[in-house]
């Protein structure tokens, strides 16, 4: 569901903006240019919900080492996640609700401490949540397993310790991110965005407002981190023989109502996982120095056979020392085989990488398609039309369809009514009439006051025979 992610931002007051104060991330960050804050806050664009915009974006965040992907099967496991991103239908939380908002109040986690030892960032700047979900996977992962790049490195060592709602400040507070941000937004979302002009989703006035939101797992707990809520919320943990992806199954299927059957379908889920290319060209490596290694040993298995065979047949094979496979252990059909099975090994990887690096240049092709104005072509396209003077009949032929129905009504019936008099002549030609003796049966009929296309029927009959035998 290619969806755009809008959502309100809670008010912020003047006490917050004065808190962030002269230190905030701009300062600190040498190559960004100042822009005024108000010119940030109101410049966010909403984002559709697609994996490759989202790796695109985490590439010009500065983070190389990530992907993401769209989950279409919860059941199907995924490999070293580091965390969702679910899309859902923004409702806003009401009286009617006030089931579900008591059940998720229960869940949030409201200990300062535990909360600041987290990024959690409350979305203070609209149409930024797109952004807001992919930090809180990123900024709660370990710095070992995850280069964060620069700018994400400098806004994760900045915001330590500080509120929800200044790391919200914080984060519409950096260029970096709102340039990079915007540069993945469709033209569409400019417009509606000067349309509304206050910056917030047009979505939510239709009623049709959508949310990115965060899992991901820390010390032990799946947490739900939503900017849009006040506090971070704790699903718990799970079982010693399960893995956390486990967890966040079971909350995700009733989240959905997969196991009630009300499920509702306008949602889309996307996992935050390592570059796939990354484990696929070690994964290369390894296999070409394994066939190294194998082809050596094949190479001087085959030359001590050719050695004894010239040398002394009822000697020893000598002593061929390898790194890894001795002679003696593998025949040199058993090598061979081997040899055979690493190459396909090889074959098979190198397609891998090939279609990992072509997708990813897909996503750069589909994100300069979606982010090229077309105005102008559609403009100029329409204008030569108009001067060669076919513009009118191609908007009559496509934005009239009533006449051009009726003109194939009245010509199907043109064709059915000349069809039915060849069928008739070719009645009266099949009877040995001549239209001749047509017209003569004519005058006849006429002269005896009778109508000549009608015959008569059984009752005329019958009243002829009765009048004859009286």
């Amino acid at each position: 569901m290619n969806a755009g992610g809008g959502g309100t931002a809670p008010h912020v007051g003047a006490n917050s903006s004065s808190s962030l104060g002269n230190s905030s991330l701009l300062a600190t960050t040498p190559k960004a240019t100042t822009m005024p804050m108000a010119q940030l806050a109101d410049g966010w664009l909403e984002l559709e919900s697609d994996p490759g915009l989202f790796t695109l974006l985490l590439e010009d965040f500065g983070c190389h080492d990530v992907q993401v992907e769209e989950v279409y099967d919860l059941q199907k496991p995924i490999e070293s996640p580091y965390g969702f991103i679910f899309l859902f239908r923004w409702i806003e939380e009401r009286r009617a609700r006030r089931k579900i908002v008591e059940t998720t109040a229960e869940i949030f986690v409201k200990d300062e401490e535990a909360i600041s030892s987290i990024f959690f960032a409350q979305q203070v700047v609209p149409n930024s949540c797109a952004t807001h979900a992919l930090l809180s996977v990123l900024l709660n992962c370990n710095e070992n397993n995850l280069q964060l790049g620069d700018t994400l490195s400098r806004l994760k060592a900045h915001t330590k310790g500080m509120s929800p709602e200044n790391k919200g400040l914080a984060i519409g507070n950096t260029p970096e991110l709102a340039c990079a941000h915007n540069s993945h937004a469709m033209p569409q979302a400019r417009r509606r965005l000067e349309r509304t002009g206050a910056g917030v989703s047009s979505c939510r006035f239709t009623g049709e407002a959508f949310h990115f939101v965060s899992f991901v797992p820390i010390n032990g707990q799946l947490f739900e981190l939503d900017g849009l809520k006040p506090y971070p919320m704790n699903h718990g943990g799970w079982e010693d023989h399960e893995d956390w992806t486990d967890k966040f199954r079971r909350v995700m299927a009733e989240r959905l109502g997969i196991a009630t059957g009300e499920q509702d379908i306008r949602f889309n889920l996307m996992a935050v996982v390592p570059d796939r290319r990354i484990a696929i060209t070690h994964k290369l490596k390894m296999l070409r120095t394994n066939q190294a290694i194998v082809s050596g040993t094949l190479q001087k298995l085959l030359k001590a056979d050719e050695q004894g065979e010239a040398g002394n047949g009822d000697s020893q094979r000598p002593d061929t020392p390898t790194t890894l496979l001795e002679p003696s252990a593998f025949t040199a059909r058993d090598l061979q085989s081997l040899l055979k099975n690493l190459d396909t090994e090889i074959a098979i990887n190198e397609q891998h990488l090939a279609d990992e690096n072509d997708r990813r240049h897909m996503f750069k092709v589909d994100a300069s398609r979606r982010t090229h104005n077309y105005d102008k072509f559609i403009c100029t396209f329409l204008s030569m039309l108009a001067h060669q003077g076919v513009l009118g009949e191609l908007v009559s032929q496509h934005l009239l369809p009533s006449k051009k129905i009726s003109g194939q009504s009245a010509a199907n019936r043109m064709n059915k009514q000349t069809s039915g008099t060849a069928n008739t002549g070719a009645t009266a030609a099949g009877a040995g009439a001549t239209p001749k003796s047509q017209q003569q049966q004519a005058v006849a009929a006429a002269k005896n006051g009778k109508s000549p296309n009608k015959t008569p029927g059984r009752r005329r009959k019958g009243r002829n025979k009765c009048r004859k035998r009286k």
